[in-house]
């Protein structure tokens, strides 16, 4: 990709302890923390980074900063991707020992800096509990029509150092910068727009002061010493081919001991003239259901006008699992005034995880102007709900996507997903749901549902809820996970466990440092007996739950209905042979005597697949799903694989 050359215009005004402090503190304060996140657009995980990172930044208001460092080949674009690297970035990347993304420093004060992201936060805390021997604060302020952006830095010793030069570093982020991102499991969901894009905040555009990724040298470090630098930059029009919007720019500093230890910093938002600005907040007001059973929904929201300057019209979208329902104001918000945005009620059901999302803001005063803060324009909230009397068997794989009627239920427990890539299911099948279970994911003792229904168990003959799992501790010597089932009559509102087990171990993975990967072989079955429920319409849920350290648990393979051993169990020895088995398109019988009749194909869970008449003897499998098959004729049973 071209790159753009930047020509900046830099002027470094230094004033010493004789100039007068105006916004620094001058008592001894807590060190805040600088969190270089190591991340790319092609690390599947790295939204997870983003969303633990923003997570630190919530919980601990005024004292964590971000700097989101693109680099290493997860940053390496394709056509039409953002290209976020910088040189800057780069120098730090190759400085911090990172191993594999996403990583993160926090104020570089570990060997090497970077570390999982796991660690943040116990690392952040300890951070934040110590003094700090300089107090460190920014203001910027950019003009619109110069684009010159003016950035002031105060910096005051409480302490002496334990060095006699120190180093300012001063860097200059972006928010809000739309492109490609991988994302292995939605999770950071809240930062991808309704086109699909993801936001890339907090991404590092370059260093405002001199020095590069290492700061400019402080040469007096000593208790009560006061300094006061300005910078003047012109800021380009773009940077790689991205622009440089003026109204998303943060700026950052921080001082260092070393080039290799950070003390303590601040940030800012780049401010501008009030009178430009443009921003319509939300306020979501909508009753969200509480339960799995609903039949309507009715989305409402409050604006407020932010600007600077009265607005006169806007649109505002509404999408109900993806389809949209737009709303136009037509009138005149004066500056801080309010309006209700009111869609009515809106005939909804859901058949697993809904999404409702409420988007703005669109074609502000005639499209003549642009929503400038992102951060107040979008309410999304994600549910699950179910039809009623959904279904009475359920055969639940999880082979790419979820079965109907269900949904995995993470607002507990985040860190477990559908996988199928590399082939880990159980009869042979692609996928499963996977748990993390590592003690590093924070999640010990943390369910996460596997939920689905409703189920009218009224219409079945045999009433068993039946799955495999397969569990790996990994030589993490973790205890092990418990998996619970639970049955509710009242639409989710309350649970009656049926069913809990601690999970027995059935792998190893080939090497520790990745997730097991069980064969098909590893997986064990459980039946669980639902004659107490065979009455009900009930919604049924499988917990996962993390004991303290692990390697991976699967879940798989779900069904509703009989027994997994009842069709098996009619098996008996009979004259006719099937071959070839396993086969991959055709199986074929061995004796003509059974021409004419007709034919049923079972999955193993007893649901009839296929059937007809047997008129030569040959059967297409080749719209099977990989696994282990029954086909029944003349009351005769006999068992194949589908490869």
């Amino acid at each position: 990709m071209k790159r753009v050359l930047i020509l900046l215009f830099c002027l470094t005004v230094i004033l010493y302890q004789t100039s007068a402090q105006q916004w620094v503190s001058t008592q001894v304060e807590k060190r805040n923390v600088i969190l270089e996140e190591f991340t790319g657009i092609h690390c599947g995980f790295c939204p997870d980074g983003h969303k633990i990172a923003n997570e630190l930044v919530e919980a601990n208001p005024g004292r964590v900063f971000l700097v989101n460092i693109h680099a290493g080949g997860y940053a390496t674009p394709q056509a039409g991707e953002p290209d976020l690297r910088t040189s800057v970035g780069t120098s730090i990347d190759a400085s911090s020992g990172v191993e594999g993304y996403p990583a993160g420093s926090i104020n570089r004060s570990t060997t090497p800096w970077a570390m999982d992201r796991g660690s943040w936060a116990s690392v952040a805390n300890t951070v934040m509990n110590q003094n700090s021997p300089v107090n460190v604060a920014v203001k910027a302020y950019v003009d619109f029509t110069t684009r010159e952006l003016i950035t002031e830095v105060e910096i005051y010793y409480t302490s002496n150092s334990a060095q006699s030069q120190n180093f300012l570093s001063v860097f200059l982020t972006q928010d809000n910068i739309l492109g490609y991102q991988s994302d292995y499991g939605n999770f950071n969901p809240t930062n991808w727009t309704q086109d699909g894009k993801y936001r890339h905040n907090h991404a590092l555009r370059m260093a405002i002061s001199s020095g590069g990724a290492f700061g400019e040298p402080i040469d007096t470090t000593t208790k009560d010493h006061y300094e006061y630098r300005k910078y003047a930059t012109t800021l380009p029009g773009n940077i790689t081919n991205l622009d440089v919007v003026l109204y998303n720019l943060h700026v950052v500093a921080f001082v260092s001991e070393t080039q290799s230890k950070i003390y303590s910093g601040a940030g800012t938002p780049v401010e501008f003239d009030p009178n430009l600005r443009v921003d319509l907040g939300m306020n979501d007001l909508t009753v969200y259901p509480t339960g799995y059973c609903f039949t309507s929904i009715n989305p409402k929201i409050e604006v407020t006008n932010n600007s600077g300057h009265n607005i006169t019209g806007f649109d505002v979208s509404l999408l109900l699992d993806g389809v949209e329902n737009v709303k136009s104001f037509t009138g005149n918000l004066a500056t801080s005034a309010k309006t209700t945005i009111d869609w009515g009620d809106i005939p909804f059901s859901a058949t697993g995880v809904y999404n409702i999302a409420i988007q703005g803001f669109k074609n502000i005063n005639g499209n003549s102007e642009t929503d400038m803060d992102f951060r107040n324009d979008a309410s999304s909230h994600n549910g699950i709900g179910f039809k009623s009397k959904a279904f009475s068997l359920f055969n639940g794989e999880f082979d790419g996507q979820m079965p109907d009627n269900s949904a995995l239920d993470r607002s507990i427990n985040p860190k477990f997903l559908m996988v199928s890539n590399p082939r880990c299911g159980a009869n042979n099948s692609a996928g499963a749901v996977r748990y993390a279970l590592h003690s590093s994911w924070g999640i010990s003792g943390l369910p996460g549902y596997i939920v689905f229904g409703e189920a009218e168990l009224s219409k079945l003959t045999q009433h068993f809820l039946c799955f495999y799992y397969a569990y790996s501790d990994g030589s993490n010597g973790g205890t092990a996970p418990q998996i619970k089932a639970q049955v509710s009559e009242d639409c989710g509102e309350t649970w009656n466990e049926i069913f809990s087990i601690t999970a027995v171990e059935t792998g190893q993975p080939s090497d520790p440092r990745y997730m097991y990967v069980p064969a098909s072989s590893d997986y064990k079955l459980v039946q669980i007996s639902m004659d107490a429920y065979k009455t009900k319409n009930v919604i049924i849920r499988i917990a996962g739950i993390p004991g303290t350290s692990g390697n991976a648990l699967y879940i798989d393979e779900i069904t509703v209905g009989p027994s997994i051993t009842s069709v098996e169990e009619d098996v008996k020895v009979s004259d006719i042979s099937l071959y070839p088995n396993p086969a991959t398109t055709e199986i074929q019988l061995g004796n003509e005597k059974y021409l004419g009749l007709n034919y049923s194909i079972y999955s193993i869970v007893g649901n009839v697949v296929a059937q007809g008449m047997n008129t030569n003897n040959k059967f297409d499998i080749s719209k099977l799903n990989t696994g282990q098959y029954y086909i029944k004729i003349n009351n005769e049973i006999l068992k194949f694989v589908k490869l």
